[in-house]
């Protein structure tokens, strides 16, 4: 059995939505820039320099508003507070979060994603379960990977 507590913060959702959540958009938004620029120095067209303020606006504004987004709604499920999420792994993962109860089976994870503090496991493209590393209360960080993936059939593995 795995027990993990923490409290959330905005560490952890940064790392969640900049890791993670918006990652590809981030990446898509960056070549929007680039190329933009490179077709504004080559026609000199004041649309494609529109356009990269614009993208550059976007990606610098998107995670905090992200981030921010994420804390709120923590916030809003326990009554203004942020409580304490424990996630219990055993015949299925069970979360709290104050009076906030979730349980999921395991065939829903769908990958498992690592980042320097946390493992998301991705419920759908939008949604995870973050378990952070440093918290196990019960069972190691170094078992938790292997048993994970052996819950969810060993055809979904850890990606770096």
């Amino acid at each position: 059995m795995f027990e993990n507590e923490y409290l959330v913060n905005k560490k952890i959702i940064k790392e969640y939505v900049l890791n993670i959540l918006i990652k590809k958009l981030v990446i898509t938004e960056i070549l929007l820039i680039i190329c933009s620029i490179i077709l504004y120095l080559l026609e000199g067209s004041m649309i494609m320099l529109s356009i990269s303020l614009v993208g550059l606006i976007t990606l610098i504004l998107f995670p905090i508003i992200t981030v921010n987004d994420l804390m709120e709604n923590s916030k809003r499920l326990n009554n203004g507070k942020i409580e304490k999420t424990i996630i219990t792994f055993k015949d299925n993962i069970v979360m709290n979060e104050g009076k906030v109860h979730l349980e999921f089976e395991y065939q829903q994870i769908e990958k498992v994603i690592e980042t320097k503090n946390i493992y998301a496991l991705m419920i759908s493209k939008q949604n995870a379960i973050i378990v952070l590393k440093d918290s196990f209360t019960k069972g190691k960080e170094s078992d938790f990977i292997t048993f994970i993936n052996n819950k969810i059939n060993n055809s979904k593995k850890v990606v770096d």
